[in-house]
């Protein structure tokens, strides 16, 4: 151990080695006080860096905490997604109702079905930017923290522990997470009939119709609606998605309405500006969307119906006209067959035709008996 003077510094500088370890730490006393003042600062020092080197030999062959696999997971993975805020958010409930200091090994069912009652128990976070969202959000009744949300937060803690027993080898407690879970509601069933679609097409705003016909014809996202005319291939009837919600590029290949529909827009932007539209020209017009939806909503009288139904619509129609499930979950972009499973229910056309071509046989078999045995008499 020695003191020294750092350059640029006004305190003495301690060097010390512990265990294979150089340390170069001040010691903030002051070089005009007496040197003897600084020894006994740097002689604390030691003895603070030998008790903190004690502690992490004791804690070397333990498990990593709750926080420390958490902090581990979101710096070398999840803090790079695209869904980082997001995670973060979910970080933090956890840090909030779950003892975070709880070794990976010792973690249980019941602290965890504790975690999910004292989330449950939480009101639901309110989003409201302007004053008078504010005053509306207040008069709206009160709502609790769902299933679906308890979930997201037990489903990333999962993921974390799964990411350190794989990447640093830390043993993790085994956990029966399915039936730690919350039972959620059975997922939405809401469709557009073809009244429904017909009235959406016969509104008053006609590019909100357009819209909507372009998104029951390709089954897109909103987010993935933001066409650009550099992406519309009008000789090839397709369009191109960069990236789609799996962080994939997506070629959609478009139906002879909705390129009847680009080449209607294409020609009204030309007789407009006397030009043809540019590669980095919005195909539509998004200006006030909200409102305008909402609109329709009360129009139409259109009764628990959300966008994202209209690529319910989609999924549904294209069920019905006999696309098989692995087809549809790629037409779909989903990342698992299991979210193009809720499709499973709907009956394709052609088996409803085979209900009905074995009634009728059976029909036809039947009226030969009674012939047979008219006969018979």
């Amino acid at each position: 151990m020695r003191l020294y003077e750092k350059p640029g510094s006004p305190f003495w500088w301690l060097d010390v080695t512990l265990d294979g370890h150089r340390y170069r730490v001040s010691t903030k006393s002051p070089l005009k006080k007496p040197k003897r003042e600084a020894r006994v600062a740097a002689d604390r020092i030691v003895d603070q860096l030998e008790q903190q080197a004690k502690e992490a030999a004791k804690r070397a062959g333990q498990a990593w905490t709750i926080s420390e696999s958490l902090t581990k997971w979101w710096d070398e993975h999840a803090s790079h997604t695209d869904s980082a805020d997001a995670i973060w958010s979910n970080i933090e409930n956890l840090d909030r109702c779950l003892d975070c200091s709880t070794r990976v090994d010792q973690l249980t069912s019941a602290m965890l079905m504790d975690f999910r009652a004292k989330r449950r128990g939480e009101l639901a976070h309110r989003s409201a930017k302007t004053k008078k969202a504010k005053e509306r959000a207040a008069q709206r009744p009160l709502k609790y923290v769902s299933a679906s949300t308890v979930n997201r937060d037990l489903a990333y803690l999962q993921a974390a522990l799964r990411y350190v027993k794989l990447i640093h080898l830390q043993p993790i407690a085994d956990l029966p997470w399915s039936k730690i879970k919350a039972a959620e509601n059975e997922p939405r069933n809401r469709f557009a009939s073809h009244e429904e679609f017909d009235a959406m097409q016969a509104i008053d705003d006609a590019d909100l119709a357009d819209i909507i016909l372009a998104a029951v014809a390709t089954g897109l996202r909103r987010g993935n609606m933001r066409w650009q005319w550099h992406m519309i291939d009008l000789r090839g009837t397709s369009v191109t998605i960069a990236r789609t919600k799996g962080k994939l590029p997506m070629v959609i290949k478009l139906s002879p309405p909705v390129v009847a529909m680009l080449k209607r827009r294409r020609a009204a932007a030309l007789a407009e500006t006397g030009s043809i539209p540019s590669g980095a020209d919005e195909v539509f017009v998004w200006r006030n969307f909200k409102r305008r939806w909402a609109r329709l909503q009360k129009t139409l009288e259109l009764v628990d119906f959300r966008w994202h139904d209209l690529r319910h619509t989609f999924g549904t129609w294209a069920r019905k006209a006999g696309v098989d499930l692995p087809t549809l979950k790629e037409a779909m972009a989903h990342k698992d067959i299991k979210t193009t499973q809720r499709y499973a229910h709907v009956e394709p056309d052609e088996i409803e035709g085979t209900f009905d071509k074995v009634a009728a046989r059976m029909a036809q078999s039947a009226a030969h008996s009674k012939q047979k045995s008219r006969k018979v008499r």
